[in-house]
C-alpha cells in the first residue's frame, strides 16, 4: 500500500498494553534494528528539511503502526526539532533534533527511545563541517564525525570513550574546529533536505546527491512523485510528495539500496515548510507529523 494512503485512527490504549508478547516477540522487538533504524532515517531527513527554515523550535509526534502495535496507530515518541545561529561564532550554524519515549510508559517497558543529532555548517556556503549523534536504547552510543578529506568524508571520535570533547565544546561555543574541506561537496543527511528545499519544485523532478553517514558515503536520489492535498489534524494543506532512495557508493554495491524508500510531504510555496514523513520497515509503518495546530493553521494561512 502508498504510504500516503496509510489509513488512521486512535489506539486501543486497553488492547496495545494487553497485547500478548511472548518471550520471542519481545526479543525479536529488542534486537530488531528496524526500530530504531526507521526513526534514524525519519529524524535525519526531517531534519534536514527544518534547518534550512527560521530558527526557534517546532514539536513533532512519531507514530507507530505494525505488528507490535496490534495493527493500530500508536504515538510512541516525541520530537524537537531546534536550529540556531551560533552568537559570535562568525557565521556558524547549529542544528539539532531530540527524540523521547519518555512520555510512553508501554514504549519505556519495550524498548526506551533517546535520540540526539546535531550539525554543524557555515552559514555562508552551508559547508558541512560536523555532527554529533547521540543513541541510547538497549545500548549507548555518542560519536562525533568532523569533516575531512578522507574517503568517507569524516573522521569518526568516539565521545563515549573521551575522544573528540575538545573539538565538541569549540563547535558548542561557534568555533570551529576544522577548516571545511575544500574539496567535493559532502552533505551530511541533514544538509540533503536543505538543498531539496532550495529547488523549484515541480512533478517528476529528480535530484541527485553524494551524502555521508559517517560510516560510508551514499548516493541519494530524491523525486517529486506527485502533487496532493494533505489532511493534517484537519487542516488541508497543498503538499509536494517526494520519493527518497538511498545507496551505497562504489563498485558492485553501487546499485545497492541503503534502507527502503522514504516518502516526504512539503508544503508547496516557496520555503517548503515539512508537514510528514513516513519510513515502511519490515516491522511497519514509521511516521513523523507536525503537531503545532497553530503552526497548521500559519502554514494554511499563508499557504505555505
Amino acid at each position: 500500500m502508498d504510504a500516503c494512503c496509510v489509513p488512521t485512527g486512535t489506539p486501543d490504549r486497553e488492547k496495545l498494553t494487553n497485547y500478548d508478547m511472548d518471550d520471542r516477540v519481545l526479543r525479536k522487538m529488542r534486537l530488531d534494528s528496524g526500530v530504531l533504524n526507521g526513526l534514524v532515517i525519519l529524524c535525519l531527513l526531517f531534519l534536514s528539511i527544518a534547518r534550512a527554515g527560521a530558527t526557534g523550535a517546532l514539536e513533532y509526534r512519531v507514530s507507530y503502526r505494525g505488528i507490535f502495535s496490534a495493527g493500530t496507530d500508536m504515538q510512541i515518541a516525541d520530537l524537537r526539532l531546534e536550529s540556531r545561529m551560533l552568537p559570535d561564532s562568525g557565521g556558524l550554524s547549529e542544528a539539532g533534533v531530540e527524540v523521547s519515549s519518555q512520555a510512553y510508559p508501554l514504549v519505556e517497558n519495550l524498548f526506551p527511545i533517546r535520540y540526539r543529532f546535531r550539525s554543524w555548517t557555515t552559514q555562508d556556503q552551508g559547508r558541512l563541517l560536523g555532527f554529533e549523534t547521540y543513541e541510547s536504547t538497549r545500548k549507548l552510543r555518542h560519536r562525533l564525525y568532523l569533516r575531512d578529506d578522507s574517503g568517507v568524508g569524516v573522521q569518526r571520535y568516539d565521545l563515549k570513550s573521551g575522544e573528540g570533547r575538545g573539538e565538541m565544546a569549540q563547535l558548542e561555543t561557534g568555533v570551529a574546529p576544522v577548516v571545511a574541506a575544500k574539496g567535493e561537496r559532502l552533505l551530511d543527511r541533514l544538509g540533503l533536505l536543505q538543498r531539496v528545499r532550495q529547488q523549484n519544485l515541480h512533478e517528476q523532478a529528480a535530484y541527485r546527491f553524494v551524502v555521508t553517514n559517517g560510516r560510508e558515503r551514499l548516493i541519494y536520489e530524491i523525486t517529486v512523485v506527485a502533487a496532493q492535498s494533505l489532511a493534517l489534524d484537519g487542516v488541508s494543506l497543498p503538499a509536494w510528495k517526494l520519493r527518497f532512495d538511498g545507496r551505497e557508493s562504489g563498485g558492485r554495491a553501487s546499485s545497492k539500496p541503503a534502507h527502503r524508500p522514504v516518502y516526504v510531504w512539503l508544503s508547496q510555496a516557496p520555503g517548503h515548510i515539512p508537514l510528514r514523513v513516513d519510513s515502511r520497515q519490515a516491522i511497519g509503518l514509521f511516521r513523523i507529523e507536525l503537531k503545532d495546530r497553530p503552526g497548521l493553521d500559519q502554514i494554511a494561512g499563508l499557504g505555505l
